[in-house]
């Protein structure tokens, strides 16, 4: 008896609970990949409404595809799991819709499965939530940055609007980060180039920052240049505190609340996207569980698709619904915009979220997944936004300037080897540059550029020189003579005009003439001859004068030939003789000869001194126009600069000409360099064109050049800086600002003193002409009118000697005719 009442009793506890064990429902959940750890971590956060037990779902080794299929299948059945949660997995996706099991993954899927169901909405939203965004913004051009295939896919979404320029820039991963930088660096320059100012950054967290670390280098990161990032879940908060200074907005696309704060948001920022996922996944399979416990358990996996299908509940990441293929639907794309603190005025938390990162944050609007129009589909919120602080890009950075050797702009220290850094050089440009930095705040590394050459554009298309290491993103701005000509402007861009500069020509001033017989060059070889002609006529004439003419005094001595010759010698050279002469018309010679002495002696003398204490500069060339009619002289300039294009597309006829002979007649003409230039300059015969502030600076520092003019073509120089580059407005300003002051003559008069050489532009001996027969021809007709007057004179004194002499004579005569009449008259 007793043994039957314990068979019983045992019959009992096994009945009820077989009963028990029937009645308590255990979900069983399969987990695909590594997120076990996820799923675990949140079910004992959070966890569900029923028991539950986790499979992790794996298969060791699989041969094939197929393989893995029947493995899959296997554990499935084997362990009766009710829904699948984690990452996508195609074998696992199409095992679990042969065997009617719910699979939550929290990734895309390529396959319309009937029991997959995808919280992540699919990359196809996206790629038309931002395809609507640059219609709805209305962008002519944007580009592109990825680093995976689903950048191209993007791409391809964007190049069905024929209104706008797509570039697209792939960024390659790899081990090797400088290369990377290198890279994106080389994306940024070119994008630039085709002044591209909208970027959509499709990247990993990894290569963003690298892409937006490059860009603020290359001050893109200012207005007018706007970013976009695709950033679902939130994971570029860590990125984008690294930037507190951009004076630009960031504006993201994302499926959560940017920055969002939640009961699980105290996790990593990068694992915050998982975790929503997998918690949404959670979530739904709570709102399931009350369903799937009513039915029979091997049918509770098929409720609790059915349910899925119908379910709508609000989750971490947006309302969840499922469409008929199991995608996403019915949801909504957040957009927000991240600004900087350090470009605001004031720090206020009305109207706007403020991120203590340091920015602050405004949720602009959405993007609407089931509305059909464009109007629909984007809504913009009316966001107040705090008034800004404008900020010099380059404010507190320190960034590259290129420059070449050229004086008085850029010179090297003489001991420059001993020095470091920005002190190795001087000149103009030098300070410049200094005084620009200190007005905007910023700093400055000069290097030279590699090539020596200013830039010109090369058969290929590209640009060499300074303006090639603008393009090729290797400076921040360029600071040297380079003139500003149209062809350069299509290629960077170019700050208002420092300083003017016209083209001259360098020429070695020629060697003075040097002569024994200088005294002799005041007079010309004609009044030479005339004045020795004159000489030897009013010496014979004095001495016939003197001969038949009547000498007041009879004690003086009669002149002789040879001291009439002496006398008049004597007289022209103010010396004195023993003799001089005694008669009239002597006399008024003598006189007309002192006159004539004086004049001739006065302006032989006042011509000497010009002669003597100026040199005799007999310069070939006059003027840039006296080139082209001459070949004696060579002339040329530098090879690939701004002065050789000049004169290459130039239409003035003797420019024209020059061209010719410089480049055809004989190419080796043209230098390579400067120093070149002045080089052959300095040998000789050889005119070098160049920059008149170059030119005169060389005139400056050594006396053997001279400077021809007249001048032609002005330009100004300007500092270069790439293509779209927003500071160049403020180094515009800054450049007039120091013209306002003084501060730019002040540097031109330090850098450009006065020449302590002789000034060849003013009057000198080759223009102190010698003084020529009718400079002079006047006192030689003072002379003859004084010969012919004392020849005048002689005669009537000889003829009133004569008649004197015949009176006389008759008088005596007639007297001894009376004498011998009475004497007759006595005898």
């Amino acid at each position: 008896m007793e043994h039957r009442i314990f068979f019983l009793l045992l019959g009992v506890i096994v009945t009820f609970c077989d009963v028990t064990s029937e009645e308590t429902f255990r979900l069983k959940i399969g987990i695909v990949g590594t997120w076990t750890p996820v799923f675990d971590e949140l079910l004992r956060t959070i966890g569900l409404s029923h028991p539950w037990r986790i499979y992790n779902i794996t298969t060791a080794k699989p041969k094939s595809q197929y393989d893995k299929m029947l493995k899959v299948k296997d554990f499935l059945t084997d362990n009766q799991i009710d829904v699948i949660l984690g990452p996508y997995d195609d074998a696992t996706g199409i095992v679990a819709d042969k065997l009617r099991v719910p699979y939550i993954c929290t990734t895309g899927s390529k396959r319309n499965l009937n029991y997959t169901f995808q919280i992540l909405p699919p990359l196809e939203d996206f790629s038309q939530a931002i395809f609507d965004m640059t219609k709805s913004y209305q962008w002519d051009k944007v580009s592109l940055f990825y680093d995976d295939l689903r950048g191209v896919y993007i791409m391809e979404q964007l190049l069905t609007n024929h209104d706008m320029m797509v570039k697209s820039w792939h960024v390659k991963g790899g081990s090797d980060i400088k290369a990377v930088e290198k890279q994106v660096r080389d994306h940024l320059v070119r994008m630039r180039q085709a002044f591209v100012q909208k970027s959509i950054i499709f990247c990993s967290k990894e290569h963003t920052e690298i892409i937006l670390d490059q860009a603020r280098s290359l001050a893109m990161l200012s207005q007018p240049s706007e970013w976009f990032f695709y950033d679902p879940g939130d994971q570029l908060v860590p990125v984008f505190k690294n930037f507190p200074d951009v004076f630009v907005n960031f504006t993201v696309f994302g499926l959560m609340e940017f920055d969002s704060r939640n009961e699980i948001a105290s996790v990593d920022d990068s694992r915050r996207l998982n975790i929503s996922l997998a918690a949404d996944s959670l979530r739904l399979l709570n709102a399931t569980l009350p369903k799937a416990v009513e039915v029979q358990r091997n049918e509770a996996a098929f409720t609790i698709a059915e349910e899925l299908r119908k379910i709508r509940i609000p989750g971490y990441t947006g309302d969840i619904e499922f469409g008929p293929n199991g995608r996403r639907y019915n949801y909504t794309i957040k957009l927000s915009e991240i600004e900087g603190l350090d470009s605001l005025q004031i720090f206020v938390t009305r109207h706007h979220d403020v991120w203590k990162r340091g920015f602050l944050l405004y949720h602009v609007g959405v993007w609407r997944s089931h509305s059909n129009s464009l109007e629909d589909k984007i809504h913009f919120e009316e966001v107040k936004r705090l008034n800004r602080n404008y900020s010099f890009p380059l404010k507190g950075r320190t960034v590259s300037v290129v420059m070449i050797l050229e004086k008085p702009f850029t010179m090297q220290k003489r001991d420059y080897m001993q020095r470091l850094g920005n002190d190795r050089f001087e000149g103009f440009a030098v300070d410049l540059i200094t005084e620009v930095a200190k007005m905007l705040d910023f700093n400055f590394e000069i290097y030279l550029v590699h090539d020596g050459k200013f830039g010109t554009k090369k058969e290929n298309g590209e640009w060499n020189g300074m303006i090639g290491e603008l393009l090729a993103g290797n400076a921040t701005m360029l600071v040297a003579p380079l003139s500003i000509n149209s062809q350069r402007e299509e290629a960077v861009d170019f700050t208002k005009p420092f300083m003017t500069r016209y083209i001259s020509v360098l020429m070695r001033v020629p060697k003075s003439e040097q002569s024994y017989f200088e005294f002799l060059n005041p007079l010309h070889h004609n009044v030479w001859y005339c004045t020795f002609g004159a000489f030897m006529m009013v010496s014979v004439i004095l001495y016939f004068l003197e001969r038949f003419g009547i000498r007041q005094n009879k004690d003086y001595p009669t002149i002789s030939f040879r001291e009439s010759f002496w006398f008049v010698f004597g007289s022209l050279l103010q010396g004195n003789t023993d003799s001089s002469p005694s008669t009239l018309p002597g006399r008024i010679l003598t006189s007309a000869w002192w006159f004539f002495a004086l004049i001739l002696i006065s302006s032989y003398t006042a011509n000497l001194a010009a002669f003597l204490t100026v040199k005799k500069i007999n310069t070939p060339i006059k003027s840039v126009t006296d080139l082209a009619s001459q070949t004696k002289i060579k002339y040329g300039t530098v090879k690939s600069s701004g002065i050789m294009f000049f004169f290459k597309n130039t239409n003035i006829e003797h420019f024209a000409k020059m061209w010719a002979q410089m480049s055809e007649v004989d190419p080796s003409s043209m230098v390579d360099s400067t120093d070149e230039g002045f080089k052959k300059v300095k040998d000789g015969n050889y005119a070098f064109f160049w920059d008149t502030t170059v030119n005169k600076y060389k005139t400056i520092e050594d006396c053997q050049f001279m400077e021809i003019g007249p001048h032609f073509d002005p330009k100004g120089f300007g500092i270069g800086v790439p293509p779209g580059a927003i500071y160049r407005e403020d180094l515009s300003m800054a450049i007039l600002k120091l013209s306002d002051t003084g501060m730019l003559h002040q540097l031109e008069n330090k850098w450009w003193p006065s020449r302590s050489c002789p000034d060849l532009s003013k009057p000198s001996a080759d223009e102190t002409s010698e003084l020529s027969i009718d400079s002079v021809a006047g006192v030689f007709f003072i002379l003859l009118g004084g010969i012919a007057l004392a020849g005048i004179v002689c005669g009537f004194e000889h003829f009133a000697k004569v008649v004197k002499k015949a009176a006389k004579t008759e008088k005596n005569v007639n007297g001894k005719n009376s004498e011998i009449k009475e004497r007759e008259s006595f005898l």
